[in-house]
């Protein structure tokens, strides 16, 4: 497979794939899989969504009992974009972790991330910082 041109200004992600060879037979054959060359996934996922079922419909439920609909969901991930972009400089390609709990901040926090051409690393608040940070 062959890599396409990248949005990514930090390519720090592109640089680090293991060897081609040992990469997956990717078949995008399908029509429902025939993407362009450039798009952003968080847009695809979140404003798409809002564009095909409305704003006003329900996204995300917790066990407390919220709700949030995919328009909630596009603006918190459009807020934490914008604050990742303007306020902090992040920059397509640069890689951004979140550890967090489970719940619809953090699902914003995600979508944010991508909308702002980042690459998003997750990880879960049982790990202690040894296991980020193998020194």
């Amino acid at each position: 497979m062959t890599l396409t041109t990248s949005a990514h200004l930090d390519s720090f992600t592109r640089d680090h794939l293991p060897p081609v060879e040992s990469w997956p037979i990717l078949e995008f054959t399908l029509p429902e899989l025939q993407y362009p060359d450039r798009l952003n996934s968080g847009t695809v996922l979140i404003d798409d969504a809002v564009a095909r079922f409305g704003a006003d419909r329900p996204a995300l439920h917790t066990p407390e009992g919220v709700t949030w609909s995919y328009g909630e969901l596009l603006r918190g991930a459009n807020q934490i974009a914008q604050v990742l972009t303007e306020d902090f400089g992040v920059v397509p390609g640069n890689r951004v972790l979140l550890r967090g709990p489970n719940n619809p901040w953090l699902v914003a926090a995600w979508l944010g991330v991508l909308k702002a051409g980042a690459v998003v690393v997750t990880t879960m608040p049982m790990l202690l910082s040894r296991n980020l940070h193998p020194d």
